[in-house]
Order: C-alpha cells, then sequence, then structure tokens
C-alpha cells in the first residue's frame, strides 16, 4: 500500500499548476527523453502508450480527456493502454485487466470499473471482491479464473512490467511515446497532457523525417 501511495502522490506531481496560457512544451520538464534513447524509427506510424491504475483518482479523472483524445487520432498513431504494477491490489489490476481483455470484455467494463472504485467506493483489493463485482456484471467467473491463470495473461503482465522499468514508470497517469518520451509535469489540465502528447508525436515524426534525408 506505501508503495501505490507513493505513485499516487508522484501523479499529483504530474497535475502541478502551470500557466493555462502557456503552449509551448519543454523538453524536461512536460516531457522528457527516455534513457538510454532507442534508435529513431521508420515509417509514420507512432504508438502512444498511456500507464494507469484503476485505484488512481487521477487515472479515472483522466480518463474521459484521454479516451476522446484517441478516438481523434490519425490513423498512423496509435493508442493503447497498460496497468501498472506498483504492488498489492495494483498487481491484481493488471491481471484483471489482461483477463478482461482476453475475453472480450474489458471495453464493456473498462469505465465501470473506474465508477465502481471511485464512486460506489468499492475496494476490489482481492480476487474475492473483483469477482463478486464482475459476476454482478455478468462474467463467466469460470472462465475469468481460467483465464487469469493463463500462460497468456502472465506473458502480457510480464510484458507490462517490463515495459515499466524501460520508461521509468513511477506514477500515473503516464504518456510514452515511440517508447523515446514519456510525460513529464507542469501540466494545468488534463488536457493539456494530450497536447504535449501531440507534440511528443510531432518531434518523432520530424526526427524521422530527418534521419531520412
Amino acid at each position: 500500500m506505501k508503495k501505490l501511495l507513493a505513485a499516487l502522490l508522484s501523479g499529483l506531481v504530474i497535475l502541478a499548476t502551470a500557466p493555462s496560457i502557456a503552449k509551448s512544451f519543454e523538453e524536461g520538464l512536460q516531457y522528457v527523453p527516455i534513457q538510454p534513447q532507442p534508435a529513431v524509427g521508420t515509417g509514420n506510424e507512432v504508438e502512444v502508450v498511456e500507464f494507469f491504475w484503476y485505484g488512481c483518482p487521477h487515472c479515472r479523472d483522466f480518463e474521459p480527456t484521454v479516451s476522446q483524445w484517441a478516438q481523434s487520432l490519425p490513423e498512423n498513431v496509435k493508442f493503447s493502454q497498460v496497468p501498472v504494477m506498483f504492488g498489492g491490489a495494483a498487481d491484481l489490476h493488471a491481471q484483471m485487466y489482461y483477463s478482461l481483455e482476453s475475453m472480450g470484455e474489458l471495453q464493456r467494463l473498462h469505465e465501470k470499473l473506474f465508477h465502481a472504485m471511485h464512486v460506489q467506493k468499492l475496494k476490489l483489493r482481492s480476487l474475492a471482491e473483483i469477482e463478486a463485482f464482475l459476476q454482478e456484471n455478468g462474467v463467466d467467473i469460470e472462465q475469468f479464473s481460467r483465464t487469469m491463470n493463463s500462460f497468456a495473461v502472465a506473458a502480457k503482465v510480464n510484458r507490462a512490467r517490463a515495459l515499466m522499468r524501460r520508461y521509468g514508470i513511477r506514477g500515473v497517469p503516464a504518456l510514452v511515446v515511440d517508447g523515446r518520451y514519456r510525460s513529464g509535469k507542469g501540466f494545468a489540465s488534463y488536457q493539456e497532457m494530450t497536447e504535449v502528447a501531440d507534440h511528443m508525436v510531432d518531434k518523432v515524426l520530424a526526427q524521422r523525417q530527418e534521419q531520412a534525408k
């Protein structure tokens, strides 16, 4: 629980007050190069990843903004979400996330999980609590249990944990673009987080064009 609280406190820094009129973003402040920097990619397809946790109030508040933003992205920008593992309930929620994804239930229940934890005040800190919630929402619990213990889910959880380490994720919500840049701090609003993501995407594409010359 101490790890989870520390991560949430780190997330609070992400939304530190900044002048709302400033729309220029500073490397090292609003976005940070990930070290070591990977090789510059090719083509025009760019990946944006949001790291989040269902128990994080900032992630819950950010969800409507990032969801709307993701729906308006151009075809060459691919958005995905990765649940973080800071220990305890967060690790269990990551397993749940990938299990529901494998079952085709994630899209239906994603927002309901945020609502359950932050509006209904359900803790969902144990497998029993999670299964009770899912059963109430029409999930086949036997299938869920099998999926939770599957090799496929274990592989996705391990990959998510490796990405967290690689990208230096210590607080959420956090956005990573092309594995090269991570959102930083000093934002006046959640919308500015998506604006800096657009800036990072443009920067990555400009780097690729420069390399191709």
